[in-house]
């Protein structure tokens, strides 16, 4: 079969494709997909099989921890403590739930609370396993915040865990990923990407210090089964659909849980906005009702950025599609009324940087839109779907990357940089020094 670089699919003919194919088949011939054994492949003293850190509350004093273990793994309770502190506090108990379609295995689930500003802290999961750290947010931007932002996370293994590790010396604060994480589409016979996934954070998202970063996500059209909402006739708002046709997003994410988007403020210095485009629920409606009062109740906030998956000026697909259109006539407006400066895209595997676009022209006071979603996946032709160049784009290149967001007081500023370590793009630019 033939392979291009517009192909939107995990390659068909790698090993890893043919290996997930013999499991599905496995899949669907015996039922289930086997729960894996808790420490494979690790040091076989029951350590978890997934690790993920977020928020759901105040960033700056809670923190939840979720990890994911097989039914013969020993009970387990989180101890955790200030980094250089002597005595270590017994967390809550977990609230434990099946992980979607893997028999036997499960996702543990603790917030931690009444935590202090700007703080390290360290936690393990049992008596001399291994000890991670977290810390929780600053309580304004006197030193810099810095989070890692992009998006369309896995086809492959290796493409994911090559971008984590390019990540992970810059010391993000946390993760923001706008949609497409796992590529397993809501369905039961793809739950081995996410066990996959999961492994791969823990393993790869970790400093050197033993520092686990937390991850904010939107979610994408890889979420759910069919892609959009609109495309189940069976879609009615609410958790019982989202169980059946997006079971991973809502299962393993705690934020931001129904209905699919929502808003992580960190003290008045940062909101981040997790939207939905059409994937879990409609645009329109609710949702854009929220987005306005929700941007209008945070115009003193010095940086708002909204994430979202199909970008509303794509550097690869036409722009005249219905979701990127709506979003456009929807949500665009609301951005440039209530001063965003920056939103981030997805879904084009590309890199993209526009002008600053206010009122659908190029404008100097208007939103730059950065994305377009290639973390770890194949990456398209920049343009391919359009019938002329695109008036919007400042910059495009077919790379995977991230985009490492640094604030500091009111300042932004924003590196982007390729799986090779290579900078790419820097905005605002720097500017030129006279010799």
């Amino acid at each position: 079969m033939t392979w291009t670089k517009s192909h939107s699919g995990p390659r068909p003919d790698s090993p890893r494709q043919i290996i997930g194919t013999l499991i599905v088949v496995l899949a669907l011939l015996f039922g289930p997909l086997a729960a894996p054994q808790p420490g494979s492949g690790q040091d076989g003293s029951g350590a978890p099989l997934g690790l993920l850190l977020t928020w759901q509350r105040d960033p700056l004093t809670t923190m939840t921890i979720d990890w994911h273990t097989g039914s013969n793994t020993t009970a387990q309770e989180l101890r955790y403590r200030r980094v250089g502190a002597a005595e270590w506090l017994e967390g809550p108990s977990p609230d434990r739930s099946p992980f979607p379609h893997v028999e036997e295995t499960f996702i543990h689930r603790i917030e931690l609370t009444d935590l202090e500003p700007g703080t390290e802290y360290e936690f393990r999961l049992a008596e001399g396993g291994r000890t991670y750290r977290f810390r929780t947010m600053p309580a304004d931007l006197r030193s810099p915040v810095r989070f890692a932002s992009g998006g369309d996370v896995r086809h492959e293994r290796e493409m994911m865990e090559r971008m984590n590790r390019v990540v992970v010396p810059y010391d993000p604060d946390f993760i923001l990923w706008a949609g497409d994480l796992a590529y397993a589409d809501g369905l039961p016979e793809r739950a081995y990407r996410w066990v996959d996934f999961l492994d791969v954070m823990m393993r790869s998202l970790v400093t050197s210090e033993g520092r686990a970063i937390p991850v904010l996500a939107a979610p994408g059209n890889h979420e759910v089964r069919g892609g959009f909402h609109r495309n189940s006739e069976a879609y009615a708002p609410g958790p019982e659909w989202q169980r059946e046709f997006a079971p991973y997003y809502f299962a393993l994410l705690a934020f931001p849980g129904h209905p699919g988007y929502g808003v992580l403020d960190f003290a008045d210095y940062l909101s981040i906005l997790l939207l939905d485009t059409d994937h879990t629920g409609p645009i329109e409606g609710a949702q854009t009702e929220w987005l306005r009062s929700t941007l209008e109740a945070r115009t003193e906030v010095p940086h708002v950025f909204p994430a979202y998956h199909v970008p509303a000026y794509p550097s690869v697909r036409n722009p005249q599609g219905g979701v990127s259109t709506r979003v456009r006539e929807l949500w665009t407006p609301l951005f440039d009324e209530f001063g965003v400066r920056v939103a981030f895209e997805a879904h084009d595997h590309t890199f993209k940087r526009t002008h600053p676009i206010r009122g659908g022209a190029v404008h100097p006071a208007g939103v730059v839109y950065m994305g377009d979603g290639a973390w770890g996946v194949r990456n398209r032709v920049i343009g391919a779907s359009h019938p002329e160049p695109a008036w919007y784009l400042d910059r495009a290149l077919t790379d995977r990357h991230f985009s490492l967001v640094t604030l500091h007081g009111p300042h932004l500023h924003i590196l982007t940089v390729n799986e090779d370590g290579r900078v790419i793009d820097e905005y605002p630019e720097a500017p030129t020094l006279p010799r």
